[in-house]
């Protein structure tokens, strides 16, 4: 709650806007695209016994292995898929990325996109230091990034992100020695990839969500549009819900229920809708738990994207300010 405030009086607002500006400017996607292959592995890792041992970090896919507490590296990535959809059409590269900082023939940056908390405590100026600091925190972002196989120094020499980077495609290194970094394009045709609503960029929501809540959503994301349900009501009407068991989301998607349970943040803020079964408890434990039991039910999750459309700055603080509170999210919705 208090790093979000911190967010909202300080950097939120001029990252939004500059992302506005990139948006008005470029050619204005409705959404960006993800390749699968960032968010779900194409074979499965294998089944995990107990939730608190997931799978190593190095085999799960990249967006998982970028869930970290106060961790740069997932808003930084997505940020560049954003910039580069608002900057090249589909199957085009984008060779030109934005320096980390503004120049005076680049006025857009890294450091103008991107919203971070960038305390200093040292003596000093402190605006000076503090952007020093923020800085530091996109190029150490740029420097995993490189070593996950997403971006490559203009330079060619390893650790040079600060002199500029190359963009390359959401699929990483190839896991065959000696392979070729593959040059980002724009995904189109027949490829599989995820559409995330440009609101989500626009009005700020990839700053405000921890990663954790980044990662599930991107799951979400690709089980509504790959895997999803179909639900007929007694007046005839249809609904598109997607669930997803515990292997799938661990061998797959590299999710432990840490990450899963954040449907409960999301679903607060209304960007997801979740039906839970008459047997499970709202914090999703199942009654009378049996081992046996054929009727288990995975909570059934209805995306709401129309709630990207409102800026995060008006949704998500009323909602941990009752978290802080209550102790409690939004009841689930009956199901």
């Amino acid at each position: 709650m208090a790093q979000l405030t911190e967010l909202l009086k300080g950097e939120l607002p001029a990252a939004i806007a500059k992302a506005r500006e990139i948006y008005e400017r470029g050619h204005k996607p409705d959404v960006v695209r993800i390749r699968r292959s960032f968010i779900r592995l194409e074979k499965f890792g294998g089944l995990v016994e107990d939730e608190r041992k997931p799978l190593p970090k190095s085999e799960r896919p990249l967006s998982a292995q970028m869930i970290s507490p106060r961790g740069l590296t997932l808003k930084l990535y997505l940020l560049m898929l954003f910039s580069a959809q608002c900057e090249a059409t589909a199957g085009k590269e984008w060779p030109d990325l934005y320096p980390i900082e503004p120049t005076a023939e680049k006025t857009d940056s890294w450091r103008g996109l991107v919203a971070t908390i960038a305390k200093y405590d040292g003596p000093g100026v402190q605006a000076a230091s503090v952007r020093t600091n923020k800085v530091r925190q996109i190029a150490e972002a740029m420097k995993t990034l490189e070593k996950m196989g997403l971006l490559t120094s203009a330079t060619g020499v390893v650790g040079q992100v600060r002199k500029g980077v190359l963009l390359l495609c959401e699929n990483g290194k190839s896991k065959s020695a000696g392979a070729a970094n593959i040059p980002y394009t724009v995904p189109g045709g027949s490829e599989p990839y995820v559409e995330i609503p440009i609101e989500f960029f626009t009005n700020g929501w990839v700053h405000a969500l921890t990663t954790s809540e980044i990662a599930a959503l991107l799951m979400w994301f690709d089980v509504m549009k790959f895997d999803a349900s179909i639900l007929t009501l007694d007046d005839g009407s249809r609904i598109k819900y997607g669930y997803v068991l515990s292997d799938i989301r661990h061998g797959f998607y590299g999710l432990g229920r840490d990450a899963y349970e954040t449907h409960q943040p999301l679903e607060a803020f209304e960007i997801l809708r979740v039906a839970t079964h008459s047997k499970r408890h709202d914090d999703g434990k199942w009654q009378n738990f049996n081992e046996d039991s054929s009727d288990m039910v995975a909570h059934r999750v209805l995306l709401q994207t129309e709630g990207f459309g409102r800026e995060v700055g008006q949704v998500v603080p009323p909602v941990l300010h009752r978290r802080h509170t209550t102790g409690e999210w939004r009841r689930p919705f009956g199901w």
